[in-house]
């Protein structure tokens, strides 16, 4: 791998760790910052870009000596995704990669194994595609998860609810809710018949729409680019 590529990773590894880090403070002011959006973007972005990058290299040394400088100013080279083996050919033809099958097999076959449509391992493909191209202001949304027994929400059987935050609202002894008496040292209620606690936490992002929790999907798509582009390099000799 060349110093380019992978300087496009190592970076992407620098964006990974602010991510993280920016996710946690998120998680604990419970807001979605614009940093968050904006890393959780360029991460994606950056993947996408070093696997366009990546085919270009094949691009240049193979197809492009074979075409006019008109043809190879009219050429994006980037991955090809095909949502389906009938939209492969539409996708390599504006590459100018039509025949691709006959003139490099090899490669060829390597790419139509790689494609969303082939196997369900290679779906991230496709989202990595829809996300990155969705732009800064797409939208990540929280997971949550119940549990009961620990609370900063008290529910009476029969109607009433009282909800408060533990970090910033501390009771005494004596105070109850809904008629349950507060420990003044857990800050939760004492078993009260009909009455019922729970926290609510924010325990990760996922993106809108997608139900796919975002970190774990920047940290994966990493790791499946940067075996995608070894493949592809190793196939098509390009260094």
């Amino acid at each position: 791998m060349d110093n380019y590529l992978e300087s496009m990773f190592v970076r992407t590894e620098v964006w990974l760790g602010e991510l993280e880090e920016e996710y946690n403070i998120c998680l604990h002011s419970r807001t979605v910052s614009n940093k968050a959006k904006n890393l959780t973007h360029e991460i994606l972005e950056k993947l996408k870009n070093t696997l366009d990058h990546t085919m270009s290299k094949f691009w240049i040394k193979y197809i492009a000596p074979n075409l006019s400088e008109e043809e190879r100013k009219k050429v994006r080279p980037g991955f090809p995704i095909g949502k389906s083996f009938n939209a492969l050919p539409s996708v390599l033809g504006k590459m100018n990669m039509l025949d691709l099958e006959n003139t490099h097999k090899d490669f060829y076959n390597f790419l139509l194994e790689k494609q969303p449509f082939s196997s369900e391992e290679n779906r991230w493909l496709e989202l990595l595609k829809e996300l990155s191209g969705k732009g800064k202001h797409f939208q990540l949304i929280p997971q949550k998860r119940i549990e009961r027994v620990q609370s900063i929400e008290v529910t009476r059987r029969g109607g009433g609810t009282v909800i408060w935050h533990p970090t910033s609202v501390k009771y005494g002894e004596g105070v109850e809710i809904l008629g349950a008496p507060i420990d003044s040292e857990t800050q939760r209620i004492r078993p009260t018949p009909g009455v019922t606690e729970r926290i609510e936490v924010w325990v990760s992002f996922e993106f809108e729409d997608y139900g796919i929790n975002a970190l774990e999907f920047c940290i994966e798509s990493m790791s499946e680019t940067r075996q995608l582009v070894e493949e592809m390099l190793n196939v098509c000799d390009i260094t």
